[in-house]
């Protein structure tokens, strides 16, 4: 036995202090009646205070309360050596499964010399395989059965996955503290450098863990990859697509690499170009020809190497035409038009088709074939046309309402229907306009816009906001920015003109990405990304609560179950490919997912750090079989929490009797 914090027992002094306590009495004399002392012969009397221990059973339990406490402060530990061949200890095989283990048949060399350790152990070692990648998965519950043991092992199959040596190290320092025996680890991986933790500190594993490294790389290996690519997700015009890539040599001599795009499985282009030794080279490939709706496309290295995952880097495109936009106008706002078509075509040219028409002439169009529409100060709109805005509304097209005089005098604002109260006007002069105050700088429609800097309002319409929510507020308090839902779509509300009459709004840089968010958002294209990595997480919440969203995974299987797709709202995205997404409303989308290109550099952990880490030299270079005696490592267990529960039993014992004691005193 042995103590974590021996200068804690010093505090054993204090047991000095309830003995003083109990020593301490009260003198007390009865005082007796008597006539008269004059008679008395005046004389000195001396007493003698006897002094002597009482309540023995009280100071027995407050003496042992304070030891106890003292005694656990100083931490005390029992120790219990290791045991040796075929006793009582768990052997972990730790196989890594990572995206680099596919390079020259390094997951089969792992994956063998697993299985020379097992039979090496003989069965009456309990052992537990498990796999390892970005997580660790474990493969079967601790046992000594050869045949479970073996399948475990061969279920392992090469995952996109980045290699993790930190979580590695957490999961195994979380399987030791469960353990009632000592753990030996047998770790088979090529020990990418990539791999390791920020701090070497997160490799540290659980006193009594012996760790046997099996490193299945020789050396550092070259490797050539596509590391990059840099395409639209949207094409409207072919001719003006660019795809640009960037191919890299990871340890690798200067060479020249034949690069290919490809367009659903198809080669469409080709170049040639020279990567420098261990170094970086760009190619672009110019136009990008492919048919209407969704294009599984690639950039890829024309003859593969030993690690195939990394040669191709997919990516997806949508080919459509622009999305027809809506823009209707009220008598004295059309010239709001012309800033509205500037800013879309700055942009995002070729991506919306605006057309533009007075509101009074609309009232028998159809809407049916906008993604959106623009009101620029329409004023009370024909009851047909205000009708057919409305179901559209519900049935997810979005609507931008901008509010002007005219609006104003209708009393209320078309499709949305939210009440105007009148309008605050700011003069043009000195400082007294107003500018843009809270706002919620997250929402689509403010991203990326600078809070508006420079912005002045010069005349804000006073918008009761009723069910609506204020996305943002003018410096004056007047809500500016307002999000009214009507089921599948939504409605923005701008509490100003879209020209430069109320404000100087179309004349600032924030007017642009304004715009163009703003229609993304109520058009259904939000700027989602449409490229991860292995494990990355694919946000599958809609705008419908409750809406399911269907998944199909690279295998053309569904990746959800039809209760998960309604419940979940994120999906880890756990293998390389294309990922189709369905969602409500008839919205599709397409998502290339790559491996960790991390993955692809094979410079491996030095030498000096994996022995610092196992605390040996290596196990050698190939996996073999180890030794099944164990080292008799020590192995602490504390026995501070027990002694803290036999101080409780004190406390309320010295409680009970206390209480018992004084109680009879009183008497």
């Amino acid at each position: 036995m042995g103590l974590l914090a021996p200068w804690f027992l010093a505090g054993l002094g204090l047991l000095g202090l309830p003995i003083y306590l109990h020593l301490l009495k009260r003198h007390k004399s009865t005082p007796q009646h008597f006539s008269s002392l004059m008679f008395f012969e005046r004389s000195t009397s001396s007493s003698v205070r006897q002094r002597r221990l009482d309540f023995l059973l009280l100071l027995a339990f407050r003496l042992a309360l304070l030891a106890l406490i003292v005694f656990a402060f100083s931490r005390p530990f029992v120790t219990s050596s290791a045991a040796g061949a075929g006793g009582d200890k768990l052997l972990l095989i730790a196989v890594d499964h990572s995206a680099s283990m596919a390079f020259n048949g390094r997951l089969d060399r792992a994956r063998t010399g697993a299985r020379e350790v097992l039979a090496a152990a003989g069965g009456s070692t309990r052992a537990q395989v498990l796999s390892f990648a970005s997580k660790v998965e474990l493969r079967n519950e601790p046992t000594n059965d050869p045949a479970i043991l073996r399948a475990a092992v061969d279920s392992i199959q090469i995952s996109g996955s980045r290699s993790s040596l930190g979580d590695l190290a957490g999961s195994l320092r979380g399987l030791a503290r469960a353990s009632t025996s000592p753990v030996e680890v047998h770790l088979f991986s090529d020990l990418q450098r990539s791999a390791m933790p920020p701090g070497f500190a997160e490799l540290r594993l659980e006193p009594g863990t012996r760790l046997v490294i099996h490193r299945v790389a020789d050396a550092d290996e070259p490797n050539w990859t596509v590391e990059s690519v840099n395409a639209p997700s949207r094409v409207v015009d072919p001719k003006q697509t660019r795809v640009e890539a960037t191919i890299a040599g990871f340890g690798a001599p200067e060479s020249t690499r034949a690069v290919e795009l490809r367009v659903n499985g198809k080669p469409a282009a080709r170049q040639t170009v020279t990567v420098p030794a261990n170094g970086r080279a760009s190619v672009e490939f110019t136009g990008l020809d492919v048919p209407y709706g969704f294009n599984r496309c690639e950039i890829a290295l024309a003859e593969a190497d030993q690690l195939p995952a990394d040669d191709a880097y997919l990516f997806s495109v949508e080919r459509a035409d622009p999305e027809k936009i809506l823009f209707l106008h009220g008598p004295r706002a059309a010239g709001s038009a012309v800033f509205v078509r500037a800013a879309l075509e700055t942009a995002a040219p070729g991506l919306f088709s605006l057309d533009v028409l007075p509101a009074a002439s609309a009232a028998s169009l159809n809407l049916d074939k906008y993604a959106a529409a623009i009101l620029s100060d329409t004023g009370a709109l024909p009851s047909s046309l205000e009708t057919n805005l409305r179901r559209r509304l519900e049935q997810g097209m979005g609507v931008l309402i901008a509010v002007g005089p005219v609006t104003t005098a209708a009393g209320s604002t078309p499709a949305a229907g939210l009440a105007i109260g009148g309008s605050q006007y700011e003069g043009r002069t000195g400082e007294r306009f107003s500018t843009l105050g809270e706002a919620d700088l997250a929402h689509p429609a403010l991203a990326r816009t600078g809070r508006w800097d420079g912005v002045r309002f010069y005349q804000v319409f006073e918008i009761q906001p009723g069910s609506a929510a204020v996305v943002a507020r003018a410096t004056s308090g007047v809500p500016l920015l307002l999000e009214a839902r009507a089921e599948s779509g939504r409605a923005l509300i701008f509490a100003s003109t879209l020209d430069n009459v109320a404000n100087d709004f179309p004349l600032r840089p924030a007017f642009v990405p304004f715009l163009e968010q703003s229609l993304r958002l109520l058009a259904g294209l939000e700027e989602r990304t449409a490229r991860f990595a292995v494990d990355a997480a694919l946000d599958l919440r809609t705008r419908d609560s409750g809406a399911t969203v269907e998944v199909i995974g690279p295998d053309g299987q569904r990746a959800l179950s039809l209760a998960e797709s309604a419940r979940q709202s994120t999906l880890t995205l756990d293998r390389p490919g294309f990922w189709e997404v369905r969602r409500p409303g008839g919205r599709r989308e397409l998502v290339a997912v790559n491996i960790d290109r991390r993955e692809s550099d094979l410079t491996l952990m030095p030498e000096d750090s994996a022995e610092l880490w196992q605390g040996a030299p290596l196990d050698g270079a190939r996996p073999g079989p180890a030794s099944a005696a164990a080292t008799n490592e020590p192995r602490r267990s504390q026995l501070w929490p027990w002694i803290l529960a036999f101080a409780l039993f004190a406390g309320l014992g010295e409680a009970w009797i206390a209480s018992h004691h004084f109680n009879r005193e009183a008497l």
